[in-house]
C-alpha cells in the first residue's frame, strides 16, 4: 500500500516520538492540517497496518506497529512486485 505525503509525515513524527500519541498530541506539528484530516490519516495508517490503536478515554492513542526500516522494505517490495517478470529477472542477476 502506497503512502501519501501526509501519511509519510505522520509516520515520521510517530517514529520520532517513541511512544503513543493522540490526534491532539500531534496537531501542533500540523498547524496547516484540520484536526479531522489528521484523525482520518491516523485511522488510515491503522487500517493499513502501520499503526496500533488503543482506546484512551473517549479518543484513541496510536503507536507505530512497524519500524522505519520495515516500512521502507515493505514499500520497496511492493514496487518490485509491480514490475514485470523480465525486469525481476534482470534484478536477480
Amino acid at each position: 500500500m502506497r503512502l501519501g505525503p501526509l501519511e509519510r509525515r505522520v509516520l515520521e513524527l510517530m517514529w520520532e516520538r517513541h511512544g503513543g500519541a493522540r490526534v491532539r498530541d500531534l496537531q501542533p506539528s500540523f498547524p496547516d492540517i484540520a484536526y479531522t484530516t489528521l484523525m482520518t490519516t491516523l485511522d488510515r495508517l491503522h487500517r493499513k497496518g502501520y499503526l496500533d490503536r488503543m482506546a484512551d478515554g473517549r479518543a484513541f492513542a496510536y503507536r507505530p506497529r512497524v519500524t522505519r526500516a520495515e516500512a521502507v522494505l515493505s514499500s520497496f517490495a511492493e514496487e518490485v512486485g509491480a514490475l514485470d517478470a523480465h525486469t525481476l529477472e534482470e534484478l536477480e542477476q
